[in-house]
């Protein structure tokens, strides 16, 4: 067991929801919490961002990394949404990308075993909409680029915590990102009728397995998760999980952890965010401040 080295960047896992939460009433409190994580990154100094999506899935056992250079805001969006609320596609999210980034982490990836290709796409709502709120244009915006790698096709969790720990070694202050949900259940969502007991059980879980002091076996518990009786009631096609898994390997020799957003779930969906490994002093010193 082992903390954070006083020259890595910690973790984080954004529970990012859709993109309803930028402007439907009730999600004032998952807006704060996901304002307070971008002024706790921002106090990082961090000189780029690499974030796996639960909107990224490679088609086979090969990882895409994004090579597109500028890219901009991309509304994969369903198309209810032009006749409900047309104006989410009015929405932008100015920001910075790397091709030179891109094809240095792709030579990581392909140095340490990973088998990976370079692919050109644009930034998709489970990035953009998430960073709106942490980083808002106009008020804190990042200045650095941002750069997308795909999961795996599947649901092999033990492959994604490879993924995250052949990422945990680039060099550089990059901070690394898992975008997805805990819970993610459109059709309870849309239908209504469930209620939010799987929400809330595989949140508590959750939680209960982030509080386990060794991060090996706190590793252990979250892939035990897909035997769970209600696991495809949570998560019908685990895209959206699976950058959790790569958040635990970036973290996998880090007990500390801080959560936001707890028991903020609905039904279908849960926006957990947490962090793994400690913040150094002086990004602690400096997000108190901000």
């Amino acid at each position: 067991m082992s903390t954070a080295p006083s020259d890595k960047l910690p973790t984080y896992f954004i529970g990012h929801g859709g993109v309803s939460i930028l402007f439907k009433p009730g999600y004032g409190p998952v807006q704060q919490d996901l304002r307070e994580i971008g002024k706790e990154i921002k106090a990082l100094k961090p000189e780029a961002i690499v974030i796996t999506c639960g909107h990224f899935q490679s088609e086979n056992d090969t990882i895409q990394v994004n090579l597109k250079e500028p890219t901009k805001v991309w509304h994969d969006l369903g198309p209810s949404w032009h006749t409900t609320f047309p104006h989410v596609f009015e929405y932008q999210y100015p920001h910075k990308s790397s091709r030179a980034l891109g094809e240095k982490v792709l030579q990581h990836l392909v140095d340490h075993g990973i088998k990976a290709e370079g692919v050109e796409r644009d930034l998709d709502h489970g990035v953009w909409v998430p960073f709106k709120l942490m980083f808002p244009e106009g008020e804190d915006e990042l200045d650095i680029p941002i750069l997308e790698v795909s999961t795996y096709d599947g649901n092999d969790l033990n492959a994604h915590v490879r993924l995250g720990e052949a990422l945990s070694s680039l060099s550089g202050r990059i901070l690394l990102i898992g975008s997805g949900m805990i819970v993610h259940n459109l059709r309870a969502t849309r239908e209504g009728t469930a209620g939010t007991t799987v929400a809330s059980s595989v949140e508590q879980a959750a939680l209960k397995t982030l509080a386990v002091p060794s991060p090996r076996e706190r590793n252990t518990q979250f892939l035990d998760f897909q035997k769970r009786h209600d696991w495809v009631d949570a998560h019908p096609t685990e895209e959206h999980v699976l950058p959790l898994y790569v958040t635990l390997g970036v973290g996998r020799d880090w007990p500390e952890y801080k959560v936001w957003n707890q028991d903020r779930y609905i039904i279908g969906q849960s926006y957990l965010s947490f962090r793994l490994g400690a913040l150094p002093a002086t990004s602690t010193e400096l997000a108190g401040h901000l």
